[in-house]
């Protein structure tokens, strides 16, 4: 039923006027953290919820184009993660690097 009620504020809303966390936040008195799984949860079933970042808001992609550009941004984000866990993994601890060595 709420992500029902989700997916319809999602539909109505465009990048110019997206559906801000806040929003789902009171609209579903929810915690931010259950707002973004209540999001997650909608990709998950395949709903092409896009998103400028964390804090402007959602909406679901008018078209291919639209769709694109976030999912080009969306795997950027995981990229970096995935390369940043992998160097971070191969780091021993006898050679882990300091602040320090940084400077």
């Amino acid at each position: 039923m709420r992500e029902e009620v989700l997916k319809q504020m999602l539909e109505r809303a465009d990048k110019e006027h997206p559906v801000t966390r806040e929003q789902i936040m009171n609209t579903f008195k929810v915690s931010e953290r259950k707002a973004r799984k209540m999001i997650e949860e909608l990709r998950r079933m395949g709903v092409r919820v896009c998103g400028l970042n964390t804090t402007e808001g959602y909406w679901i992609a008018k078209n291919q184009k639209e769709y694109e550009r976030f999912r080009r941004d969306y795997l950027s984000k995981a990229t970096t993660i995935i390369q940043i866990t992998s160097n971070m993994d191969n780091q021993s601890q006898e050679g882990q690097v300091t602040f320090l060595d940084l400077l």
